[in-house]
């Protein structure tokens, strides 16, 4: 990657560390890769990608509903406002929320048949894009990434 990073922010000082070209390495390649998916989501099916990862979230747990703090658990890219969020899909008419039996102060959220058939709707797509991105890495290479990507994620730094 020596010089990829560089490149691509068309920085011409040396990077105060490894770890920090690295994460900005991570950081454009997770665009890259994502910003085709969210440009087809967008102009298909008028979706974020936030918006799309809840209806998938909702699709798994369905028929049953999902407290909105739970589902802000599953999410990938977290949207601290996911009330709004959600506003969005229930105009549409793609999610419906209602208050938990056991505790009022829940709000529970679920997919209708709407969102259930514009998510299926995009399921041959969303196999589709993984290939076409990242195919061209090859088997032995894609399982260096996947082992490279458990550690990072499974043991993550802190900060401050």
């Amino acid at each position: 990657m020596t010089g990829t990073v560089a490149r691509e922010l068309k920085q011409t000082k040396p990077f105060s560390s490894s770890e920090q070209e690295i994460l900005l390495g991570l950081l454009i390649a997770a665009a890259r890769v994502m910003e085709p998916w969210a440009r087809f989501l967008k102009t298909t099916v008028q979706l974020t990608n936030t918006q799309y990862n809840v209806l998938r979230i909702l699709r798994g747990s369905h028929p049953a509903k999902i407290a909105c703090s739970d589902m802000a658990e599953r999410m990938i890219d977290r949207d601290p406002d996911i009330t709004r969020l959600i506003d969005r899909l229930e105009k549409r008419g793609l999610v419906k929320r209602t208050r938990s039996r056991q505790d009022r102060r829940v709000v529970e959220v679920g997919i209708t048949d709407k969102g259930l058939a514009l998510v299926r709707g995009l399921d041959a797509h969303a196999q589709r894009m993984p290939r076409a991105m990242l195919g061209h890495l090859g088997a032995d290479r894609l399982g260096q990434l996947r082992s490279l990507l458990e550690a990072v994620i499974s043991d993550v730094g802190t900060f401050p």
